[in-house]
Protein backbone atom coordinates (compact mmCIF):
# COMPACT_ATOMS: atom_id res chain seq x y z
CA UNK A 1 0.00 0.00 0.00
CA UNK A 2 1.10 3.20 -0.79
CA UNK A 3 0.28 5.10 2.44
CA UNK A 4 1.83 2.50 4.23
CA UNK A 5 4.68 2.91 2.47
CA UNK A 6 4.77 6.87 3.31
CA UNK A 7 4.03 5.95 6.61
CA UNK A 8 7.08 3.61 6.98
CA UNK A 9 9.50 6.52 5.35
CA UNK A 10 8.20 8.80 8.17
CA UNK A 11 8.93 6.24 10.95
CA UNK A 12 12.28 6.12 9.56
CA UNK A 13 13.01 9.61 9.26
CA UNK A 14 12.05 9.71 12.83
CA UNK A 15 13.97 6.80 13.89
CA UNK A 16 17.14 8.60 12.59
CA UNK A 17 16.73 11.77 13.96
CA UNK A 18 16.81 10.38 17.54
CA UNK A 19 19.13 7.49 17.48
CA UNK A 20 21.24 10.86 17.58
CA UNK A 21 19.84 12.53 20.80
CA UNK A 22 20.81 12.49 24.03
CA UNK A 23 19.59 14.19 27.22
CA UNK A 24 21.33 15.15 30.20
CA UNK A 25 19.30 15.94 33.32
CA UNK A 26 21.20 17.29 36.52
CA UNK A 27 19.68 16.74 39.51
CA UNK A 28 21.11 20.08 41.18
CA UNK A 29 22.46 23.23 40.15
CA UNK A 30 24.13 25.55 42.61
CA UNK A 31 22.08 29.14 41.91
CA UNK A 32 24.94 32.39 40.74
CA UNK A 33 24.33 35.93 40.85
CA UNK A 34 23.20 36.64 36.50
CA UNK A 35 22.81 40.54 36.90
CA UNK A 36 24.57 43.23 38.14
CA UNK A 37 28.00 40.75 38.35
CA UNK A 38 29.58 42.89 35.18
CA UNK A 39 28.91 46.05 33.55
CA UNK A 40 25.85 46.40 31.66
CA UNK A 41 26.43 45.47 27.83
CA UNK A 42 25.84 47.98 25.02
CA UNK A 43 25.83 46.30 21.86
CA UNK A 44 22.32 45.97 20.14
CA UNK A 45 22.66 42.28 20.51
CA UNK A 46 22.60 42.16 24.24
CA UNK A 47 19.99 45.13 24.23
CA UNK A 48 17.75 42.85 22.53
CA UNK A 49 17.78 40.14 24.66
CA UNK A 50 17.65 42.01 27.47
CA UNK A 51 14.46 43.61 25.71
CA UNK A 52 12.70 40.30 25.09
CA UNK A 53 14.23 37.49 27.40
CA UNK A 54 16.03 39.42 30.74
CA UNK A 55 13.22 41.88 31.40
CA UNK A 56 9.88 40.24 30.55
CA UNK A 57 10.84 36.06 31.55
CA UNK A 58 13.99 37.08 33.76
CA UNK A 59 15.88 34.55 31.72
CA UNK A 60 19.51 35.57 30.27
CA UNK A 61 20.10 34.35 26.95
CA UNK A 62 24.04 33.36 27.11
CA UNK A 63 26.30 32.69 23.91
CA UNK A 64 29.78 33.61 25.36
CA UNK A 65 31.77 31.72 27.89
CA UNK A 66 30.80 28.50 26.66
CA UNK A 67 33.58 26.63 29.17
CA UNK A 68 31.60 27.51 32.09
CA UNK A 69 28.39 25.69 30.77
CA UNK A 70 29.70 22.03 29.83
CA UNK A 71 31.68 19.13 31.62
CA UNK A 72 35.38 19.39 31.60
CA UNK A 73 35.74 16.27 29.84
CA UNK A 74 33.72 17.67 26.69
CA UNK A 75 34.47 19.90 24.11
CA UNK A 76 32.10 22.74 22.22
CA UNK A 77 32.59 25.92 20.59
CA UNK A 78 30.53 29.34 20.88
CA UNK A 79 27.92 29.70 18.45
CA UNK A 80 28.43 32.39 15.23
CA UNK A 81 27.79 35.92 16.38
CA UNK A 82 24.91 35.89 13.21
CA UNK A 83 22.88 32.91 14.40
CA UNK A 84 21.92 33.99 17.88
CA UNK A 85 19.34 36.67 17.24
CA UNK A 86 17.54 34.61 14.88
CA UNK A 87 17.83 31.15 17.30
CA UNK A 88 16.47 33.71 19.95
CA UNK A 89 13.64 34.99 18.09
CA UNK A 90 12.85 31.19 16.98
CA UNK A 91 13.12 30.52 20.85
CA UNK A 92 10.27 33.07 21.03
CA UNK A 93 7.92 32.50 18.58
CA UNK A 94 8.07 28.88 18.19
CA UNK A 95 7.85 28.16 22.33
CA UNK A 96 7.36 31.29 24.24
CA UNK A 97 4.31 32.61 21.84
CA UNK A 98 2.92 28.92 22.14
CA UNK A 99 2.93 28.94 25.90
CA UNK A 100 1.79 32.31 26.51
CA UNK A 101 -1.21 31.36 24.52
CA UNK A 102 -1.84 27.87 25.80
CA UNK A 103 -1.63 28.51 29.18
CA UNK A 104 -4.30 29.34 31.36
CA UNK A 105 -2.73 32.12 33.16
CA UNK A 106 -1.44 33.58 30.03
CA UNK A 107 2.46 35.59 29.72
CA UNK A 108 2.05 34.74 33.46
CA UNK A 109 2.94 31.10 33.25
CA UNK A 110 6.47 31.53 31.63
CA UNK A 111 6.87 34.45 33.58
CA UNK A 112 7.51 32.46 36.54
CA UNK A 113 8.87 28.88 35.20
CA UNK A 114 10.72 30.88 32.16
CA UNK A 115 14.36 28.80 32.89
CA UNK A 116 16.27 31.79 34.28
CA UNK A 117 19.47 30.58 31.50
CA UNK A 118 19.48 29.53 28.22
CA UNK A 119 22.85 28.63 26.93
CA UNK A 120 23.31 28.50 22.68
CA UNK A 121 26.39 26.57 22.21
CA UNK A 122 27.42 26.33 18.58
CA UNK A 123 28.69 23.11 17.91
CA UNK A 124 26.93 19.74 19.39
CA UNK A 125 28.76 17.93 21.49
CA UNK A 126 29.61 14.10 21.13
CA UNK A 127 29.46 11.39 23.56
CA UNK A 128 31.77 8.39 24.60
CA UNK A 129 28.94 6.30 23.02
CA UNK A 130 28.25 7.71 19.77
CA UNK A 131 25.55 9.65 20.27
CA UNK A 132 25.43 13.35 20.12
CA UNK A 133 23.81 15.91 22.94
CA UNK A 134 21.46 17.76 21.56
CA UNK A 135 20.57 19.84 25.19
CA UNK A 136 20.39 19.52 28.47
CA UNK A 137 18.07 20.78 31.68
CA UNK A 138 19.66 22.05 35.12
CA UNK A 139 16.89 21.38 37.68
CA UNK A 140 14.79 23.90 36.01
CA UNK A 141 17.41 26.79 36.44
CA UNK A 142 19.09 26.24 32.88
CA UNK A 143 18.43 25.13 29.28
CA UNK A 144 21.60 24.74 26.91
CA UNK A 145 21.34 24.28 23.16
CA UNK A 146 23.82 22.91 21.71
CA UNK A 147 24.62 23.29 17.49
CA UNK A 148 23.64 26.32 17.26
CA UNK A 149 25.73 26.95 14.05
CA UNK A 150 24.12 24.83 11.95
CA UNK A 151 21.42 27.07 11.84
CA UNK A 152 19.99 28.55 8.30
CA UNK A 153 17.75 30.52 7.17
CA UNK A 154 14.71 27.86 6.08
CA UNK A 155 16.26 24.78 7.34
CA UNK A 156 13.35 23.32 8.69
CA UNK A 157 15.11 19.67 10.18
CA UNK A 158 17.60 22.04 12.48
CA UNK A 159 14.50 23.77 13.54
CA UNK A 160 11.68 20.67 14.10
CA UNK A 161 15.08 19.08 15.68
CA UNK A 162 16.06 21.99 17.67
CA UNK A 163 12.78 22.57 19.06
CA UNK A 164 12.01 18.77 19.85
CA UNK A 165 14.84 19.21 22.02
CA UNK A 166 13.57 22.37 23.92
CA UNK A 167 10.53 21.19 24.32
CA UNK A 168 11.58 18.24 25.77
CA UNK A 169 14.01 19.94 28.31
CA UNK A 170 10.76 22.20 28.91
CA UNK A 171 8.75 18.95 30.04
CA UNK A 172 11.42 18.39 32.72
CA UNK A 173 11.47 21.91 33.95
CA UNK A 174 7.89 20.73 34.38
CA UNK A 175 7.75 17.33 35.49
CA UNK A 176 9.91 18.74 38.46
CA UNK A 177 7.75 21.67 39.10
CA UNK A 178 4.38 20.10 39.07
CA UNK A 179 5.01 16.94 40.15
CA UNK A 180 4.12 14.71 38.06
CA UNK A 181 2.95 11.23 38.93
CA UNK A 182 6.00 9.21 37.63
CA UNK A 183 4.64 6.02 39.35
CA UNK A 184 1.45 5.88 37.67
CA UNK A 185 2.90 6.77 34.27
CA UNK A 186 5.49 3.86 34.53
CA UNK A 187 2.73 1.32 35.04
CA UNK A 188 1.79 1.61 31.54
CA UNK A 189 4.92 0.03 30.04
CA UNK A 190 6.29 -1.44 33.33
CA UNK A 191 9.44 -3.22 32.50
CA UNK A 192 9.72 -2.38 29.08
CA UNK A 193 12.12 0.49 29.79
CA UNK A 194 15.52 -0.61 28.50
CA UNK A 195 18.38 1.39 30.77
CA UNK A 196 20.39 4.78 29.97
CA UNK A 197 23.07 3.49 28.03
CA UNK A 198 21.41 0.38 25.97
CA UNK A 199 18.49 2.68 24.33
CA UNK A 200 20.50 3.26 21.52
CA UNK A 201 20.27 -0.31 20.42
CA UNK A 202 16.49 0.24 19.97
CA UNK A 203 14.69 1.22 16.75
CA UNK A 204 11.47 3.12 16.60
CA UNK A 205 9.92 0.20 15.96
CA UNK A 206 10.86 -1.38 19.05
CA UNK A 207 10.52 1.52 21.18
CA UNK A 208 6.69 1.84 19.44
CA UNK A 209 6.46 -2.23 20.59
CA UNK A 210 7.46 -0.91 24.03
CA UNK A 211 4.82 1.80 24.23
CA UNK A 212 7.65 4.76 23.79
CA UNK A 213 7.44 7.49 21.00
CA UNK A 214 11.44 7.56 20.61
CA UNK A 215 13.93 5.08 21.26
CA UNK A 216 15.71 8.14 23.74
CA UNK A 217 11.88 7.32 25.14
CA UNK A 218 12.69 3.54 26.37
CA UNK A 219 15.87 4.91 28.25
CA UNK A 220 13.82 6.13 31.73
CA UNK A 221 10.60 7.15 32.65
CA UNK A 222 11.20 10.77 33.03
CA UNK A 223 12.53 10.49 28.88
CA UNK A 224 9.49 8.89 27.68
CA UNK A 225 7.45 11.83 29.61
CA UNK A 226 9.60 14.37 28.41
CA UNK A 227 9.69 12.76 25.01
CA UNK A 228 5.74 12.85 24.64
CA UNK A 229 5.36 15.85 25.46
CA UNK A 230 7.95 17.17 22.96
CA UNK A 231 6.18 15.02 20.04
CA UNK A 232 2.57 15.86 21.02
CA UNK A 233 3.65 19.98 20.53
CA UNK A 234 6.17 19.38 17.34
CA UNK A 235 4.38 16.81 15.29
CA UNK A 236 1.38 17.40 13.22
CA UNK A 237 -1.75 15.50 14.57
CA UNK A 238 -2.26 13.72 11.55
CA UNK A 239 0.97 12.40 11.71
CA UNK A 240 1.49 11.88 15.07
CA UNK A 241 -1.93 9.52 15.36
CA UNK A 242 -0.67 7.83 12.10
CA UNK A 243 2.63 6.85 13.03
CA UNK A 244 2.31 6.52 16.99
CA UNK A 245 -1.85 5.55 17.69
CA UNK A 246 -3.46 3.84 14.75
CA UNK A 247 -3.23 0.14 14.62
CA UNK A 248 -1.28 -1.13 11.98
CA UNK A 249 -2.95 -3.75 9.75
CA UNK A 250 -1.08 -7.16 10.71
CA UNK A 251 -2.22 -9.47 8.08
CA UNK A 252 0.49 -11.91 7.29
CA UNK A 253 2.81 -9.41 9.26
CA UNK A 254 3.40 -11.46 12.13
CA UNK A 255 4.41 -10.77 15.72
CA UNK A 256 6.04 -7.76 15.57
CA UNK A 257 3.30 -6.21 14.07
CA UNK A 258 1.50 -7.06 16.65
CA UNK A 259 3.38 -5.93 19.51
CA UNK A 260 3.71 -2.57 17.66
CA UNK A 261 -0.40 -2.78 17.72
CA UNK A 262 0.09 -3.25 21.68
CA UNK A 263 2.67 -0.56 22.18
CA UNK A 264 0.15 1.79 20.20
CA UNK A 265 -2.56 1.38 23.00
CA UNK A 266 0.13 2.20 25.67
CA UNK A 267 1.29 5.22 24.16
CA UNK A 268 -2.59 6.35 23.02
CA UNK A 269 -2.86 5.81 26.92
CA UNK A 270 0.35 8.29 28.03
CA UNK A 271 -1.41 10.96 25.63
CA UNK A 272 -4.14 11.00 27.02
CA UNK A 273 -2.52 11.05 30.58
CA UNK A 274 -0.10 13.70 29.67
CA UNK A 275 -3.12 15.88 28.18
CA UNK A 276 -4.99 15.74 31.24
CA UNK A 277 -2.07 16.16 33.58
CA UNK A 278 -0.87 19.39 31.77
CA UNK A 279 -4.36 20.88 31.62
CA UNK A 280 -5.34 20.19 34.96
CA UNK A 281 -2.31 20.14 37.34
CA UNK A 282 -0.01 22.33 35.27
CA UNK A 283 -2.85 24.91 33.28
CA UNK A 284 -1.69 24.55 30.16
CA UNK A 285 -3.84 23.59 26.84
CA UNK A 286 -1.19 21.67 25.50
CA UNK A 287 -2.87 20.84 22.36
CA UNK A 288 -2.98 24.89 21.77
CA UNK A 289 0.83 24.95 22.54
CA UNK A 290 1.09 21.91 19.12
CA UNK A 291 -1.13 24.30 17.24
CA UNK A 292 0.24 27.26 17.91
CA UNK A 293 3.70 25.81 17.77
CA UNK A 294 3.19 24.22 14.42
CA UNK A 295 1.66 27.27 12.95
CA UNK A 296 5.09 29.34 14.02
CA UNK A 297 6.97 27.20 11.90
CA UNK A 298 4.87 26.56 8.81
Amino acid sequence: MKTNRKITQKILLVCCLFLALACDREESITPTEIFGTEEESTNELDQYLKKEFRDPYGSVIIYKFVDRYIDANRFAVPPKLEVVKPIAELIKQAWIQPFNIGADQGEEFLKTHFPAEIVILGSPIYNGDGTVLLGTADAGVRVTLTDGNSYALGNTDWILRTFRVLHHEFAHIIDQRFNFDVAAFHKISGDDYTSPGSWTQETLGSAISRGMVTPYGTSAVGEDFAEIVSYIITTDPAEFDAIFITPEDCTGQGQDCLDRNIGRTRIKEKYDVVVKYMKEDVGIDILKVRDEFLKSIN
